[in-house]
């Protein structure tokens, strides 16, 4: 049997929590540098389907959406939630799947309903005294028992062990020593610290005499996370509703009230972030909720409603003035995932050189050092002669076969030799850079609506650019 501090720590990292390190180790490395843009963190995302459409959920729901405007790209919503508020969700996503797993035990379950309560109640504590950091104190609370969690999530740990499961303090302390030969506590600041999951986690797993309000909105709300357990009538309930008057200025009444409503609320956050399983699991004053069933999407098959949802939201930022790096990186998702098609890159123009700027689609890792092009006067390949000739072409496969002169040594090493489409974009009479895409692993199948499509975006680009100069604007 395992034992000890860091003999948990590795197991659990290693083996048990299969979390993909090296994207949060990315997710990290682009929200730490002062010099990251929108398009970086969203490339990290838009690799896996399922963190997408994840990530777009939440960030319509109402814990963050409060226009109820539709949000329907992953750069949009970075824009609006912000680079560290997008991160701590991808990574409490990320967390949150390798605990629960095809077949998520029942005490998991139960920790993890208490962690969006608690998570739920540490926000609406946050926002109660105008603290600024609420979602990171949202995310605080959802991993504060991320140690117990990923214990019980283990195939090897005594199911029915009572000291484990104790109510009374000094027998659980004891039940860890014997067992784990180290507390929870300490495993959830070690795998906070691995994996960057915050200083507030880190301050209120082992609070000092000086605690932020951030950090005190956490340690409260995961007091009523428990309390809630006993009934909101329960001493334990009235004890911990003493801290939340104290700390934001309420009266009994109005605390209680705020309390509940953040219960009810945060079966919707879970259901949000694709826990469904919890929802009925999380204490309510007005009943239980009923989980909903969502359907999962491949976003590489295309589809109609996203492009127009796209499009739309294109249009609105032309109006709203926004980044030309956000511009850009909404026009490529548009086409991954509205038009399904598989790798994006839009490549600036210059002199002679064509350079990709923006990709997105698995293979294009290296793109954004690699996709270099010579398109000078003296060079005949694929993109030389598009830029020399200007607007959308489509390659198909009978005219790689009978152009291959035109895929030399290099290019075929960086972007092989699949049917694509290809679109020069230019202001008046200047042309400043290309979109290539294909579907590389989809067999290079392309259609005449994908193509249709693919102009309508090349072209909605050229708008939005042409405005974006008129106003100054972009820069």
């Amino acid at each position: 049997m395992t034992k000890g501090l860091r003999a948990w720590t590795n197991k659990l990292r290693k083996q048990e929590m299969p979390v993909p390190s090296d994207v949060i180790v990315e997710l990290n490395t682009i929200t730490g540098d002062d010099d990251a843009d929108v398009n970086q963190l969203a490339e990290v995302i838009l690799r896996d389907p399922n963190l997408t459409s994840q990530v777009l959920r939440i960030a319509n729901s109402v814990l963050y959406n409060y226009s109820n405007t539709p949000i329907n790209t992953v750069s949009r919503a970075i824009v609006l939630i912000g680079l560290k508020g997008v991160r701590a969700i991808c990574i409490s996503l990320l967390v949150l799947e390798s605990l629960i797993g095809e077949r998520p035990r029942a005490r998991v379950l139960e920790l993890i309903a208490r962690a969006f309560h608690a998570a739920t109640q540490a926000r609406a504590l946050a926002r109660a005294v105008e603290d600024r950091g609420a979602e990171e104190a949202f995310i605080a609370g959802l991993l504060f028992n991320l140690g117990e969690m990923a214990f019980w999530a283990c195939e090897d740990v005594p199911l029915d062990h009572p000291g484990l499961l104790s109510s009374n303090q000094r027998e659980r302390r004891d039940a860890m020593e014997e067992v784990l030969g180290t507390s929870f506590k300490a495993i959830t600041r070690e795998l906070a610290v691995h994996w960057k999951l915050g200083n507030t986690l880190e301050a209120a797993l082992y609070p000092t005499g000086e605690m932020s309000t951030r950090v005190q909105a956490v340690i409260i709300g995961e007091r009523i996370s428990r309390a809630a357990d006993f009934g909101w009538r329960s001493p334990q309930m009235k004890k911990v509703l003493r801290e939340v008057m104290s700390f934001t200025s309420k009266d009994a009444t109005q605390a209680l009230m705020m309390v509940k409503q953040a219960a009810d609320y945060a079966a919707e956050v879970a259901l949000n972030y694709g826990v469904a399983e919890a929802c009925s699991l999380i204490p309510s004053s007005t009943g239980k909720p009923k989980p909903r069933v969502t359907v999962k999407s491949d976003v590489l098959r295309g589809d109609p409603a996203v492009q127009l949802n796209i499009l739309r939201e294109l249009s609105a930022a032309a109006s709203e003035r926004i980044d030309v790096n956000t511009l850009f990186q909404m026009v490529l998702e548009g086409m991954h995932r509205g038009i399904g098609l598989e790798r994006v890159v839009f490549a600036f123009i210059d002199q002679h050189k064509l350079k990709g700027r923006y990709v997105l689609g698995k293979g294009t890792d290296q793109w954004r050092n690699n996709f270099l092009m010579d398109i000078g006067p003296l060079c005949d390949n694929l993109f030389a002669r598009a830029v020399s000739t200007g607007g959308c072409h489509w390659c198909t496969k009978s005219e790689i076969a009978a152009n291959s002169q035109l895929y030399d040594i290099e290019m075929s090493r960086v972007i092989g030799k699949f049917p694509s489409f290809i679109a020069v974009i230019q202001l008046d009479t200047r042309k400043i850079g290309v979109f290539y895409a294909d579907r590389w692993n989809f067999g290079g199948e392309l259609s005449e609506d994908q193509f249709e499509s693919f102009k309508h975006f090349a072209t909605q680009t050229q708008v939005c650019l042409g405005l974006f100069r008129q106003g100054g604007a972009g820069r």
